[in-house]
């Protein structure tokens, strides 16, 4: 070693003059001890980060999307699908676009719902969305039977 230069068991001598010195037996297990303190040291940050990753793609809101049917499985352009929020009472409603298809997005978690399609008088049957429901993309495909007459 150079003048200069200094080894783990002189660093614990410089940083605490009248304490206990640190025994370490070789330069060997030295370097090993620091390289498991850095792994030590980045594995808690990277788990930390990694961890607040997931939290960040959590959706906080859930979308029910689907596709309105007749009897013959024909999709049905410009049905009413009815959204009500049981909680609230509150009543959404859309129209199916091209092929019957419908979304609705940014329903909350902690709220259940149902839901319906209605087109020339007739509904589907109503299906419900419930809070214990932990997915947050739900499809549901609505059939509207053809009307009694």
């Amino acid at each position: 070693m150079g003048h200069g230069d200094m080894n783990l068991r002189d660093m614990g001598r410089a940083a605490s003059p009248g304490s206990a010195k640190l025994k370490i037996g070789s330069p060997w297990q030295a370097q090993g001890l620091a390289c498991l303190t850095v792994l030590l040291v980045v594995g808690v940050l990277l788990s930390g980060a990694v961890t607040g990753l997931a939290k960040d793609k959590q959706p906080t809101t859930r979308t029910v999307s689907g596709t309105v049917y007749d009897d013959a499985q024909n999709p049905i352009e410009g049905a009413t699908i009815e959204l009500t929020d049981v909680q609230t009472g509150k009543v959404l409603d859309i129209y199916s676009r091209d092929a019957g298809q419908y979304l609705y997005t940014d329903l909350r978690f902690d709220h259940d719902y149902t839901i319906k399609a209605m087109y020339k008088g007739t509904s589907s049957e109503v299906r419900h969305i419930s809070i214990l429901e932990t997915r947050w993309a739900l499809v549901l495909n609505l059939t509207i039977p053809k009307p009694t007459k």
